[in-house]
């Protein structure tokens, strides 16, 4: 399972990689919707959907929506501050019942409004990225806001499967502990560090870039352990089979739906 996750992995990273350095705006934008759209399709089976022609009707209309929502945004710049502050408080929502509620109580409340919710989940990272993507030094930025995720994700395994022993939450995802979270934010906060001094960002005091890689990281694993409830409660392993090893595009991306609006809030505050 290991080597099948690297042998994905691997590859895929250095693609993305290439994207973030090489590719215009235009293009990452354009991708950044194919990825909505499959992720679209996947969350309207998570939302209960069957019917082929609606999941993809489903899809289509959150890609759809993510494309007027950027050039809307384009045009009143200033609605986009918003935005993002009204997905980072509904994400914190979503933390705070999953982690008060139970997962049970949680899957009532969310139930019935997941269909809304894949528009409200899904639709804000894209426009997150590309305000990340389109500043001064925004692929360092980019590169910066997509890495947490993945050396979260690194850190959390290992340190999990070293030290692991007490559960973060195991009704929603058992694999998971409180050892291996704490891992993952120590690796995040070593490579924020070192790569602050390594691209030499004079943008944004360490003490401050620490401060919202510590944060992203947490409310990373917000992201991940909700669509982990989503998946319990249809009795789904993966969302999908697109990326071997690893699972659907949401599996792999349910950590930057969550993050992503976080991180650009907070630079928009304090940098951009």
């Amino acid at each position: 399972m290991l080597k099948q996750r690297v042998l994905t992995a691997l590859p895929l990273a250095a693609f993305i990689i290439w994207g973030i350095f090489t590719q215009p705006v235009s293009i990452i934008f354009y991708a950044l919707l194919l990825i909505t759209a499959i992720a679209g399709w996947e969350w309207s089976a998570l939302s209960g959907i069957s019917n082929k022609a609606l999941r993809a009707g489903y899809a289509l209309s959150v890609a759809a929506l993510a494309y007027a929502s950027h050039h809307i945004i384009e045009r009143y710049p200033q609605w986009l501050s918003l935005v993002l502050l009204a997905t980072v408080v509904l994400w914190l929502m979503a933390i705070f019942h999953m982690f008060t509620r139970g997962p049970q109580d949680a899957n009532q409340l969310f139930s019935k409004t997941k269909f809304l919710l894949g528009f409200a989940f899904l639709i804000p990272p894209v426009l997150a990225l590309l305000l990340i993507r389109k500043q001064p030094e925004g692929e360092i930025w980019l590169f910066y806001c997509l890495s947490i995720v993945s050396f979260a994700d690194i850190g959390a395994y290992f340190a999990g499967k070293r030290f692991g022993k007490t559960k973060l939450v195991p009704k929603i995802s058992p694999g998971k502990t409180r050892e291996g979270l704490y891992g993952g934010v120590f690796v995040t906060a070593s490579v924020s560090v070192l790569a602050g001094l390594y691209f030499e960002l004079q943008a944004i005091p360490m003490v401050m870039l620490l401060i919202i890689t510590v944060l992203s990281t947490f409310v990373s694993v917000a992201g991940d352990l909700f669509v982990s409830l989503l998946k319990r409660e249809r009795g789904l392993k993966d969302t999908g089979h697109i990326l071997p090893g690893h699972g659907g595009i949401l599996d792999r991306i349910d950590s930057i739906i969550s993050s992503a609006p976080f991180i650009a809030f907070l630079l928009s505050v304090v940098i951009f």
